[in-house]
């Protein structure tokens, strides 16, 4: 369920972070030779670093050189480096246009209803359903003689049915297929993948058609389906599922990757994520969504990372640079 438009995303954003991180830091030895090592492990990193510094030498704040010369620093004054940095922002949120516009124009065509940057909305359907909202979220309707359908085309939905004994109700994300009759749950898909979770009742997980059989949640349980259709089973809290809808953010080991994309859906502008190793450590904590940028520096300090605010609307998290 990879996808090679996914991996080409990851390894631009990791350029992106390498690139920031040196143009702060231009004479930092220890720097210079994690991204010596990072080129060298594969001919992709060493294409995506290219493309990306490519792109800025485009805006004539870099001279020209060999794709090779990674180590190549350019003395500039203080003024010229902040017009680097701005000139990054415009770089940076253009090559993420395919990334985030693309998507959203696709699913603004399909939705019945969604919500914009922070804005959590609570609906109610023709049968009386009620459907939560969270931010930067979409679904589509529709309703049978025979069945009840809800697909979610991006973000979390968090969904209490009303029973009827003829029409079970569907929430439809991605390969996955959720049945109930009436019960409270909540959906969600993020880059991770799609991920379940009961607050009350049961509910019946499908996955790729139901050529795997049925899967049962009850009450208090969670299930992450990820891009490569594994399935991960988890204990929460019954009050802690679609925390969001209060405006809180409740993880329990929860990746950080995970976090920022939460955290994203508040903030109103890009967050960058490059290095892999530091998007997949473990993050435990409960954090205020009408705060996103402080929740940012908190979990990206409890991680020994770094957070950049190169812009209202590019933020970069890197790991801090071992001394």
């Amino acid at each position: 369920m990879t996808s090679d438009v996914d991996e080409s995303d990851s390894l631009r954003g990791e350029a992106v972070d390498w690139l920031v991180r040196i143009q702060a830091a231009p004479r930092d030895a220890v720097l210079h030779a994690g991204l010596d090592a990072w080129l060298a492990s594969s001919e992709e990193h060493r294409k995506a670093y290219r493309s990306v510094e490519r792109v800025w030498r485009l805006t004539g704040e870099l001279p020209s050189a060999a794709p090779s010369t990674a180590r190549t620093v350019v003395k500039l004054p203080r003024v010229r480096r902040t017009r680097r940095v701005w000139a990054l922002a415009g770089t940076v949120l253009a090559a993420c246009i395919a990334f985030y516009f693309v998507p959203s124009l696709k699913v603004r065509l399909q939705a019945d209803h969604l919500t914009g940057i922070a804005e959590v909305r609570q609906l109610v359907l023709e049968d009386g359903s009620i459907v939560h909202l969270d931010a930067a979220s979409a679904i589509a309707v529709r309703y049978g003689a025979s069945r009840r359908e809800v697909q979610l085309l991006a973000g979390q939905a968090f969904f209490k049915v009303v029973s009827t004994h003829d029409q079970p109700f569907l929430v439809m994300a991605g390969d996955v297929t959720v049945t109930v009759k009436g019960t409270a749950f909540d959906v969600g898909s993020s880059r991770e993948g799609v991920a379940v979770a009961v607050q009350s009742g049961t509910v019946e997980v499908t996955i790729d058609g139901g050529r795997r059989g049925a899967l049962t949640l009850k009450q208090g349980q969670r299930m992450l389906v990820d891009r490569r259709g594994q399935v991960d089973r988890f204990e929460v809290a019954p009050e802690d599922v679609a925390s969001w809808r209060e405006y809180r953010l409740v993880v329990d080991g929860a990746t950080l990757g995970e976090v920022v994309e939460e955290l994203e859906r508040h903030h109103p502008g890009v967050i960058m994520l490059g290095d892999r190793d530091l998007a997949a450590r473990r993050i435990t904590g409960v954090f205020d969504l009408r705060r996103p940028l402080e929740a940012l520096h908190t979990v990206a300090r409890a991680q020994h990372g770094s957070v950049m605010e190169i812009s209202p609307y590019l933020t970069v998290v890197s790991a801090a640079s071992k001394q």
